[in-house]
């Protein structure tokens, strides 16, 4: 199995869309979409509004904007020499990972988010070798500000900016300085508008009920909390492992990748915390799948891991589907 998405041919994307589209399915059955309140944020609540006369619609939309991100992940992956080039396991435990639960195949804020956070991301890994990182520091604090409007504990990903720049070598204060101006122009722009179009007030009562409600109980079910424990565990090996191999055999640009993607796993541990449901604070499944793609990627005797892979996906399969049975574990 593993070995099959150790190439990137024709067929492995298409293995990969057809397994998203399974897991995908029941919310095309369901018809089910999420639907925003007043305090959801404004850029989702803008394109939900334009399309909610259609929750098939939603659902095809976000199911668009999530292939998307499937095969951008991949490609940051194999971009930036974490894993073997030319290959789809990236692809393929994203579409796992971020889809093990019945409340992530729908149309949520982070959602939306996600391609931008890959974007920052893919362009921190970049800066590193670049001559005049100046235009690409002010793209990362462009592409964290849309996130934020989208996603608002994406806010605190402009510290993982901050740490990040300095894990890099870019330690003077008008590097620094460079990506908080990207950021706040956007938002600048963007209050600017609310203020002459829209309300502020509302604005400002969004972002404190949002940060209000910051909770530590997490209500899942079996599944989910085995799936957690599962994903957890693998997470720590492939740290370990990554570390260990990665470290040691790429050189200096590989290890401070690797510190960047640390760095931001924190950060989604932290941010998994910040305000229910649990589909609004998905980015911890995105970085287990980063660290989890690069240890199937390196290793070479497969059979354990393609024995793990399977039952963790014939899990999350039918953890999609309870549901639709009407039953609750």
């Amino acid at each position: 199995m593993l070995n099959f998405f150790k190439h990137s041919y024709i067929s492995q994307q298409v293995a990969v869309v057809l397994m998203a589209l399974v897991l995908w399915m029941p919310a095309f059955i369901t018809k089910s979409a999420f639907i925003p309140s007043e305090h959801t944020t404004p850029l989702y609540n803008t394109i939900i509004s334009i399309f909610d006369f259609s929750p098939l619609l939603l659902n095809i939309i976000a199911l668009v904007v999530f292939l998307f991100s499937v095969f951008f992940f991949n490609s940051v992956l194999s971009a930036n020499r974490l894993v073997q080039k030319n290959n789809t396991i990236g692809a393929f435990v994203f579409v796992l990972m971020m889809c093990s639960s019945p409340e992530l195949h729908s149309c949520y804020p982070f959602l939306f988010a996600c391609p931008f956070i890959l974007m920052a991301m893919h362009t921190l890994f970049l800066i590193y070798q670049t001559e005049n990182p100046e235009n690409y520091m002010m793209n990362i604090g462009y592409f964290i500000a849309i996130a934020s409007l989208f996603y608002y504990p994406s806010i605190f990903l402009m510290l993982w900016v901050i740490l990040s720049l300095l894990i890099l070598g870019f330690r003077e204060i008008r590097y620094l300085l460079i990506p908080i101006t990207g950021f706040m122009l956007i938002n600048v722009i963007f209050l600017g508008i609310v203020f002459l179009f829209g309300d502020i007030n509302v604005l400002i009562d969004s972002y404190s009920h949002y940060f209000r409600n910051v909770n530590f109980h997490y209500d899942l079910n079996y599944i989910n909390r085995i799936l957690l424990i599962i994903f957890s565990i693998l997470f720590l090996i492939s740290l370990l492992r990554t570390f260990s191999n990665k470290a040691s055999d790429k050189g200096n640009n590989i290890r401070k990748r690797l510190g960047v993607a640390m760095l931001l796993t924190i950060f989604a541990i932290i941010m998994f915390f910040i305000n229910q449901p649990l589909m609004n604070n998905s980015l911890i499944f995105m970085m287990f799948a980063f660290f989890y793609a690069i240890l199937l990627s390196d290793i070479k005797k497969t059979r354990l891991a393609n024995i793990i892979t399977i039952i963790m996906t014939l899990i999350i399969i039918f953890n999609q589907y309870l549901p639709l049975l009407d039953i609750t574990l």
